[in-house]
Parts: C-alpha cells; sequence; structure tokens
C-alpha cells in the first residue's frame, strides 16, 4: 500500500476534506437494500471481487449520515415500488435546465445515488487493490475535475452529481444488475423491473439526441423484442444504445460553478454554429455499429 493510498484513506469520499475526528465507513449501496435485494454476500467482479456488503469508503460521520437521510433513505422508499418510480420519472423527462442546482425532483434524486454509486466503485477499487493499469484508471476518475466538482456541489448543498442525463426502462426480468462504464463514464443499476442510466456529466448532451418522442419509440421497440424473446436483455440494449450514442456526440459537456448562487451553469448545449442540427449531427450507422460491439461485449448474443 503507498503513501498515497494511505492518504486518501484520510479523506472524506463526500467532501474531500481531511477527517480528524472518528473516520465512518459509508457502504456505497446501502446494506438495507442489499438484504431486500438478496446480494449482501454476492461479489460484484470486475478488476477486484468484493462482496457488495464490504465496498465502502471513508467519510466524516456528518456526511455518511446527511447523506443517508438527504438520499439514501427516500431511495430505498421509492426503490419498494418500482413501477411507480417508472412512471414517475418518465413524467419528469421533459425539459432541459442550464442552471443545475438543488431541488426535490426524482430525477435529481436517482442521478445524485447514481454519480454516487458510480464515484464510490471507484474509489473503493483503488483503496483496495494493488497498483495497476486498471488503479491508474481508477485514480484518473477520482481526481478528475468532474468529481472535484461534484465534492463541490456537496459542500456547499447541491447535491452529489453534475449535469447528467438520466434514462429509465422497464423489463419483466427481475434479476439485479449492477454496470460501470469507464468510457463514457455510465453507469446502469436494474431494481427488480426497473433499469436507471445515467450518463456522468454529459451535461445532458445525450438526452438532447434521446428524448421524447424518440425516446419513448425506442422503448416501444425493447418492449416488442422482449415480447417476441423472454431472454431479451433490455437492460443490456439500452445502456450499449445510449453509451454508443454517447461515443458518438461530437461535442464535449462544459459547466460552470457558481458558489455565490450554489449552482452549476451547465454550458455544454450552448453554441455559436447557426445550423447546430446539422453541424453536430450523429452518424447513425457508425451508432449501430459500436452498438453491437459493445454488445458483444456483454456477451449478448447479436440475431
Amino acid at each position: 500500500m503507498t503513501k498515497i493510498h494511505e492518504d486518501i484513506k484520510k479523506i472524506c469520499f463526500f467532501c474531500s476534506k481531511p477527517i480528524e475526528d472518528k473516520k465512518t465507513l459509508e457502504h456505497i449501496i446501502p446494506n438495507s437494500l442489499l438484504g431486500k435485494l438478496g446480494i449482501k454476500e454476492v461479489e460484484l467482479k470486475g478488476e477486484g471481487a468484493f462482496q457488495y456488503s464490504r465496498i465502502k469508503v471513508p467519510a466524516h460521520s456528518s456526511c455518511n449520515s446527511g447523506f443517508g437521510s438527504e438520499y439514501e433513505n427516500r431511495i430505498i422508499e421509492l426503490l419498494d415500488n418500482p413501477k411507480q418510480l417508472y412512471i414517475d420519472l418518465k413524467t419528469e423527462e421533459s425539459g432541459i435546465s442550464m442552471r443545475y442546482g438543488p431541488d426535490e425532483s426524482l430525477t435529481m434524486l436517482i442521478s445524485t445515488w447514481l454519480s454516487k454509486i458510480y464515484y464510490g466503485l471507484f474509489y473503493n477499487d483503488y483503496l483496495k487493490l494493488g497498483e495497476s493499469e486498471y488503479t491508474k484508471t481508477a485514480k484518473n476518475i477520482i481526481e478528475s475535475d468532474n468529481f472535484k466538482m461534484v465534492q463541490k456541489a456537496y459542500q456547499d448543498g447541491v447535491g452529489f452529481c453534475i449535469p447528467s442525463s438520466l434514462y429509465v426502462f422497464t423489463s419483466k426480468n427481475e434479476n439485479f444488475d449492477l454496470r460501470t462504464m469507464i468510457y463514457p463514464q455510465t453507469i446502469l443499476m436494474k431494481v427488480k423491473s426497473l433499469t436507471m442510466i445515467l450518463c456522468i456529466g454529459d451535461g445532458f448532451l445525450t438526452k438532447n439526441y434521446l428524448s421524447n418522442g424518440i425516446l419513448e419509440d425506442y422503448r416501444e421497440f425493447l418492449a416488442t423484442e422482449e415480447k417476441r424473446e423472454s431472454r431479451f436483455s433490455v437492460h443490456l440494449y439500452g445502456l450499449a444504445e445510449i453509451t454508443s450514442l454517447r461515443m458518438h456526440i461530437p461535442k464535449e459537456p462544459s459547466f460552470i460553478y457558481s458558489k455565490q448562487q450554489k449552482e452549476i451553469i451547465n454550458m455544454s448545449l450552448t453554441t455559436g454554429v447557426s445550423n447546430p442540427d446539422e453541424y453536430y449531427k450523429v452518424d447513425e450507422v457508425s451508432i449501430m455499429k459500436k452498438r453491437d460491439e459493445i454488445l458483444k461485449e456483454f456477451g449478448v448474443k447479436m440475431k
């Protein structure tokens, strides 16, 4: 274990401040939820194999309990009825805000929680795995400007997330699944019938391309395919499609953080070109090709 690894054990995951009093360990996925899903002792296998209940990060006791009471306790209740949560999140999908701050929307709540899980998984891996190319990648993620902005936002009471496109899908398959993508930074969590996919820090760019009628048509396509083939992986197809789209958007997210106003201003959708629809047009054929490559990597058999 290097000194850098030892030092980070004394830093709060949430607020990035040194832990000078008694340290607590924050469960990245709440134990109560793991118990309800029956996966406490199940291993999340990646570069390292950790039981879900052992994926933890250091935190101030105040930050730990604060996040739990403000976000996780409410989310655990919502996940008791995933079908209703799916309906409620869908009703919030229209519209994209340039100014991003704390609000009471379910979208903000879920986005904040998924963001915490995404960064927490890499934080955990960096703390517990030996030096390797993978831990260098994990280090880059938890030391990125985006994560520093997330921690700053948490310090100022602006949640634990930067503008990120949230997608939800439903399926008949109720098996739990959790997956992360390093590039583009994306997390999928499937709880019973509900699949939640968050494009971390994309500045709502993905939502700008895949939303409203186009998104509803895509959901209908997935539902139709699942009816034809019961083993059809709705959540993996959704993740592959969204990930591939994000990789083909010819624009990078951009944010400005306002401490005075305690909000993040999303500059990602601003443009000076006269024909943005044409200038930022995506290559549909290339998206489909990459989507199929991702599905193969997931082990999904193509038709």
